[in-house]
Parts: structure tokens; C-alpha cells; sequence
């Protein structure tokens, strides 16, 4: 890790410090010094399963309760050095492109395809030039059929590939009648975005001497119908593309009879244990000294009496982000009333 990211990850020696290290949104990257590992290792099953030969590309369904450390272990995963040598990796939150509150199928596909050009470097030079001249004349086809219902795209062809789908995409995260008016044009013609996909794939394949793998967070955001619709409803268009796919998905839908028959490409993030299947006076002393443990890589040990920790751990359940939570406002409180250390009354 390098110097200037390692000064983004000190050990709080004061409030103010320890409250900004606990921000409960912030997802940690890579090598992160206040990383934690779980026990076990869970994240490696799945590194197993995808440095595995397969005879078609696989598909994989990640979930875990919100504030688990999906993300993280994503971006552990996608800087795994044996996962590097073997995939071309696309990675990319699905709330950073499209409305997670308003997403189907369709969105879930063309940002595959989209986000494949936008983070291939020199995508208009590197692919072929009759690939490039194919992806033009469907952009093309797909931006005049939009037009002629009144919603322009504020993007030509001229401009790239990389610009056309960087703008579609655009107008599908922000505008809900320009999306309405998108997916209608693209869903007749869905066959031909997947064919698209996969001649991208392919030559980017043969460019680079790897298989592409593309890890897409945040799907777990929809709701449960959502979910459905695009994971069971849609399953086989949106296993399709010819590549590697992780999606991240509602840990809900794990419990769904629709989903039964994907179990088998399941993996599941558990919380931290923290108490005996006896109840909650049964504590878990190894999952106790997990959390400490990333409480302790964030702030002194002196910031905070050890009854106050225990506490701050149990109200957490077992999740990453709610401990982070917990910790900023017992942080705040403990600063307002002028003490050295969080007590457990701040808690």
C-alpha cells in the first residue's frame, strides 16, 4: 500500500479523528489497514469457484445483510493478484449508473454492456474496427428510434462508443421518462444488446490473453419483487453475456422458492457471530474479538472503556457499518459531554 493511503488510514489518537474513521458508508479498499479478516475466510470460496475451469462462463449470486462488508470483500476480490492473472476485471456499483429504486432486466444488461466499453482503455482504438463500426451503427439505430418519441440522446456517435453509452446510461439513472422510453427500444431488440455484449467480450478476450469478469455491487438494493423479476423472471437473459458475472443480490431472495434452483451458485457473507445458539448471555468470545479488533484499527484502545466496547459490539448485531454507526454517534455524545473515553452511558 502506498504512503499517501496509508495517511488516509491512521489510528484515531482523538474524537474528531475516530468519528470521521467510522463513517458507515465508507467502503473500505483494498488492503486497507482497518480491514479486519473473518474467520475462515469465506470471501475465498468464492475466488475458488471463479479460478476454476469452467465450460461456460459461470454466474454467481453474492448477498448479506446490509452493512456485512459485501463491498469490501468485492473490492478484495477484484485485487486478488491470482484473480487479476486470470480476468480482465469490469467492476462498478449499479446505484452509481442506474436508479436502484427503478431497475429492471434491461438497465441490468445495457450497463454491462456500457460499463465493458467505458472501462476498457482505449476502447475505440483497441477493438476491431468493423466491432466498433457495428456498435456505432446500433447505437445509431437504437438513438433514432428515441428521438422519434421525443427524447434525445445529448450524445452522437461522432463522439465514441464510450460517450453514446456513457449518456444512454446517463438517462437512465436521472430522467424516468427518457428510461421509460430506452427500455421500450431496447427490449425488442434485446437479442441484438446481448449479441453486442458478447462480441465485446470476445474481443477483448483475445486482446488481453484473459477471461473478463465483471463484479457488479449494489444489486442487493432493489426490493424483493425487483429482485425477482430480474434474477428469476429474467434469469436467462441476464445470464447471456459470455463472461464471468458476480451479482450482488437481496439476501432475501435467498429464502424465495423461486430462487431454488440457483442455490447451487449461491454465496452467502455471514454476519460475525456473536452469541451462542443459547441466547444472547452466551457470548462468543472469538466474534467479540473480531469487532474489537475493528474498533481497535480505527481508534486507541484508551478512547473507549472496555464495558462500552462490549456494549457498542451487541447493539451492532454482528454487521460492520451498524458497529460503525453505533461507535460515530456514542463518539459525538462522549464529545459533548467532554469526556476522555466513551463511557457506556454514551453508548
Amino acid at each position: 500500500m502506498s504512503d499517501e493511503i496509508s495517511e488516509d488510514f491512521k489510528v484515531a489518537e482523538d474524537f474528531d479523528t475516530a468519528w470521521s474513521n467510522f463513517d458507515p458508508l465508507f467502503t473500505l479498499p483494498a488492503n486497507s489497514p482497518f480491514h479486519v479478516e473473518r474467520t475462515g475466510k469465506p470471501l475465498n470460496r468464492l475466488i475458488r469457484a471463479l479460478l476454476r475451469n469452467h465450460r461456460q462462463p459461470p454466474k454467481y449470486y453474492y448477498s448479506g445483510h446490509r452493512g456485512c462488508g459485501k463491498s469490501t470483500e468485492l473490492n478484495i476480490l477484484a485485487e486478488d493478484e491470482n484473480i487479476k492473472d486470470k480476468f480482465f476485471i469490469v467492476k462498478y456499483s449499479v446505484k452509481d449508473v442506474c436508479d436502484v429504486q427503478n431497475l429492471n432486466y434491461v438497465d441490468v444488461l445495457f450497463s454491462v454492456g456500457a460499463q465493458l466499453c467505458i472501462q476498457y482503455p482505449n476502447v475505440d482504438e483497441k477493438l476491431k474496427p468493423e466491432l466498433i463500426d457495428d456498435l456505432l451503427n446500433w447505437q445509431r439505430g437504437v438513438i433514432e428510434q428515441i428521438d422519434e418519441k421525443g427524447m434525445g440522446i445529448e450524445a452522437s456517435v461522432e463522439g465514441g462508443i464510450k460517450t453514446v453509452f456513457a449518456s444512454i446510461l446517463g438517462k437512465i439513472k436521472a430522467q424516468e421518462s427518457t428510461r421509460t422510453v430506452i427500455r421500450q427500444t431496447i427490449e425488442p431488440r434485446l437479442s441484438e444488446l446481448i449479441d453486442k455484449i458478447n462480441m465485446i467480450i470476445a474481443n477483448i478476450e483475445i486482446n488481453e490473453g484473459k477471461k473478463v469478469l465483471v463484479l457488479i455491487d449494489d444489486l442487493d438494493k432493489p426490493n424483493l419483487e425487483q429482485a425477482k423479476q430480474i434474477f428469476y423472471t429474467n434469469q436467462t437473459a441476464i445470464t447471456q453475456p459470455l463472461c464471468y458475472i458476480v451479482y450482488t443480490v437481496p439476501i432475501a431472495i435467498f429464502f424465495s422458492q423461486e430462487f431454488l434452483a440457483l442455490r447451487e451458485s449461491c454465496y452467502c457473507l455471514p454476519n460475525i457471530k456473536l452469541h451462542g445458539k443459547n441466547g444472547r448471555n452466551e457470548k462468543d468470545e472469538a466474534g467479540y474479538g473480531l469487532m474489537k479488533s475493528f474498533v481497535h484499527k480505527r481508534m486507541k484502545p484508551d478512547l473507549i472503556e472496555d464495558d462500552a466496547l462490549d456494549f457498542a459490539i451487541k447493539i451492532g448485531g454482528g454487521l460492520f457499518r451498524e458497529t460503525a454507526r453505533v461507535m460515530q454517534i456514542a463518539i459525538d455524545v462522549a464529545y459533548e459531554n467532554e469526556r476522555r473515553a466513551v463511557q457506556i452511558e454514551d453508548v
